[in-house]
C-alpha cells in the first residue's frame, strides 16, 4: 500500500491543545498538639469557671435563704407587736376606774373620800 493510503486508514489522532496538568498533591496542615502548659491550663481554667459558678450559685441561694427567714421573722415580730398593741388596749379597759368602782360595789364596798391618799 502505498503510504499516502496507509495514512488515510489510520485513525486521525490531533494533538491536545490543553493538555490536563500533572495534579499536584494538596498540602494538609500539621495538627497542632497541645503543650504540656496548654494540657494542664485548659482543663484547670474550665474548671475555676464552673467551680466560680457554683460558689456564685450558692451564695445567691444562701442570700435568699437568708432573706426569706429574715421575712418570717420580721412578719412575727409584726404580729407579736399588733398582738401586745390590743393587751395594752385591754389592760386600758379592764383598769379604768369606771369598771374598778362597778365591781367594787358588787362586792358591797363603799366609796371613802378619808381612806384616798394621793400620792404625786
Amino acid at each position: 500500500m502505498p503510504e499516502a493510503a496507509r495514512k488515510a486508514l489510520q485513525p486521525q489522532v490531533t494533538p491536545n491543545r490543553n493538555p490536563i496538568p500533572q495534579e499536584r498533591p494538596i498540602p494538609v496542615p500539621k495538627r497542632r498538639t497541645l503543650t504540656l502548659f496548654e494540657s494542664i491550663l485548659y482543663p484547670v481554667m474550665i474548671g475555676s469557671v464552673v467551680m466560680f459558678g457554683g460558689i456564685t450559685v450558692s451564695k445567691h441561694n444562701e442570700a435568699y435563704n437568708i432573706m426569706r427567714d429574715t421575712a418570717a421573722v420580721n412578719q412575727q415580730v409584726d404580729g407579736v407587736a399588733k398582738e401586745n398593741e390590743e393587751l395594752k388596749y385591754e389592760i386600758a379597759q379592764l383598769s379604768s376606774p369606771e369598771r374598778i368602782y362597778a365591781i367594787a360595789e358588787k362586792l358591797g364596798m363603799k366609796f371613802n373620800e378619808k381612806n384616798v391618799k394621793v400620792i404625786d
